[in-house]
């Protein structure tokens, strides 16, 4: 990860000893304050961003606009979560985990975020930004 966004990372914190989970905090422009969060499964490392809340507005436009950034992201993309949320999440085989891909995992959490954040709310809340 480049030295600009490892300042972006605001906390670490891991969950107990028999669980393979860590929560990242990150401090962003476009979103103040978001986390990533890694966990360790038996064949693969997951990690997992809250993205923005369900749309109220131009939903089919804002998930067809996500869906064709899909296209081009790596290693994460948008994913529909728990009550329609809107997540930034990817997924890695364990043989393939290194220092280098949870950095490039980060990275993008933090670049997906800060690039697309504001667009797509502006997007799914039109009427609130044009008050």
């Amino acid at each position: 990860m480049a030295n600009d966004e490892i300042d972006a990372v605001a906390a670490v914190e891991r969950g107990e000893i028999d669980q393979p989970f860590w929560y990242v905090r990150i401090a962003g422009d476009a979103k103040q304050h978001f986390s990533a969060e890694y966990t360790l499964g038996q064949r693969t490392l997951v990690v997992e961003s809250y993205f923005m809340p369900e749309p109220d507005e131009n939903r089919e436009a804002l998930f067809a606009h996500l869906l064709t950034r899909n296209a081009s992201m790596h290693p994460i993309h948008f994913v529909v979560g728990s009550e329609n949320a809107i997540y930034l999440r990817g997924q890695v085989d364990n043989r393939h985990v290194d220092a280098d891909m949870v950095d490039r995992m980060l990275a993008a959490v933090y670049d997906y975020t800060e690039q697309f954040f504001v667009p797509a709310m502006r997007m799914g809340f039109e009427s609130r930004f044009n008050r």
